[in-house]
């Protein structure tokens, strides 16, 4: 039995973490590369260049990931209210509490995950 209370605190702390995590990133990401690095990208050598365009795909690639782990955490919550949390969106069967655990957003089952990551 999932205690709902618990489990709902848990998603609305990850959400709020994931929340400033992407708010750091966007403040990051709104100074541009002349901003980021305090010259004239004129005045830079290549490789300097191209380390800050780097740091800066990187963040955005953060941020995309947590953005998609917020519409999970959103989507966990959502489930939980409307009473299908723990369910597989596939097969409809139990999630089980093991996984839950470790990945309290999960909405596949693990054999479902499996097939799902094969077919990749």
């Amino acid at each position: 039995m999932v205690d709902r209370k618990a489990l709902e605190e848990r998603l609305l702390g990850e959400r709020q973490r994931m929340c400033r995590e992407i708010a750091e990133l966007d403040e990051g990401l709104s100074k541009s590369l002349e901003d980021s690095s305090g010259e004239s990208p004129y005045d830079q050598h290549m490789a300097e260049t191209a380390a800050a365009t780097l740091d800066r795909e990187i963040d955005l690639t953060l941020k995309d990931n947590a953005q998609a782990a917020l519409a999970q955490i959103d989507r966990a919550l959502h489930k939980l209210e409307d009473g299908s949390y723990g369910r597989c969106d596939k097969c409809g069967k139990p999630i089980g509490g093991g996984r839950l655990a470790i990945a309290p957003f999960a909405t596949l089952c693990v054999e479902c995950k499996r097939v799902e990551e094969r077919t990749r």
